[in-house]
């Protein structure tokens, strides 16, 4: 008798890929609470500029070109699933690099990367490690300044409901153009805003949104800025802050069930 065979078929391979994805949003860093070595900073740019939440200040190692290893401790162990960075600069300064997280025996590379656009942020998450110690090597070949750096553990959501607007594709920019009476285009002028990640996250169970909601909550109303990965299987990030004024106030949309809604204006 022939044996059967289980032809999957483009739809069905999409469906179970789309089963398998997540969101990632990361507000938690372990790195306020890290000692680091090795950072070798530019005393206009210390490395302290990376952790204060803000992209106005930058860190930029002390050297035109070359590489610079920073070595992470916490003093107790925390579990680390991913890592990003905001670099103003990345390709311009033809930036390389890589993240390895220490597993207890061995250091293991976790994240690596080569050629991100400038002012274009980086997430990548992995299989949760439990670990004190963490390493970032950084090679450039021209002065590079970096925004922020987090790692730690990211919170896993369902893919955002239809209707999601990624960021890369909705600029806030303002523009003026001027013309003659005749419609006549004369000249215009643009004005950088940034770009608006926005999305709604439907049936959460509620019991497992209030364990982290309030630590989200009180990190939005404290202007602190954060990363998000609106899918694991694509490579748009998102790095700004949430807009407090359309922050998700809780309610029961079941007897079990909430709803969450995220605006993060920022880079993408």
């Amino acid at each position: 008798m022939a044996n059967a065979v289980l032809v999957s078929t483009g739809t069905q391979q999409q469906t179970a890929a789309s089963q398998l994805d997540f969101a990632a949003l990361a507000f938690d860093t372990l790195l306020p609470s890290s000692a680091f070595t090795g950072d070798n900073s530019d005393p206009s740019f210390p490395f302290a500029n990376t952790i204060d939440y803000r992209d106005n200040t930058v860190y930029s190692p002390n050297q035109e070109s070359g590489t610079t290893i920073i070595d992470f401790t916490q003093p107790t162990q925390s579990l680390v699933d991913y890592f990003a960075f905001a670099i103003h600069n990345s390709q311009t300064s033809g930036m390389t690099g890589k993240f390895e997280v220490f597993d207890g025996q061995n250091y293991i590379t976790v994240a690596e990367w080569s050629a991100i656009k400038d002012n274009r942020p980086f997430m990548i998450t992995f299989g949760g490690i439990a670990s004190t110690a963490q390493r970032l090597t950084i090679n450039h070949e021209s002065k590079t300044y970096i925004g922020a750096i987090q790692f730690g553990k990211f919170l896993k959501l369902k893919c955002p409901s239809v209707g999601f607007q990624s960021g890369r594709y909705a600029p806030l920019d303002m523009v003026e153009q001027f013309q003659t009476e005749g419609s006549n285009f004369i000249i215009g002028r643009r004005k950088s805003r940034g770009f608006q990640t926005k999305g709604d996250f439907k049936l959460l169970e509620f019991i497992d949104t209030k364990v982290w909601y309030e630590r989200f909550q009180n990190h939005v109303l404290d202007s602190k800025a954060m990363f998000f990965k609106w899918s694991k299987n694509n490579d748009e990030t998102a790095y700004g802050q949430q807009n407090y004024k359309t922050l998700t106030k809780l309610k029961y949309v079941t007897p079990y069930h909430t709803e969450l809604s995220l605006e993060i204006n920022g880079y993408s």
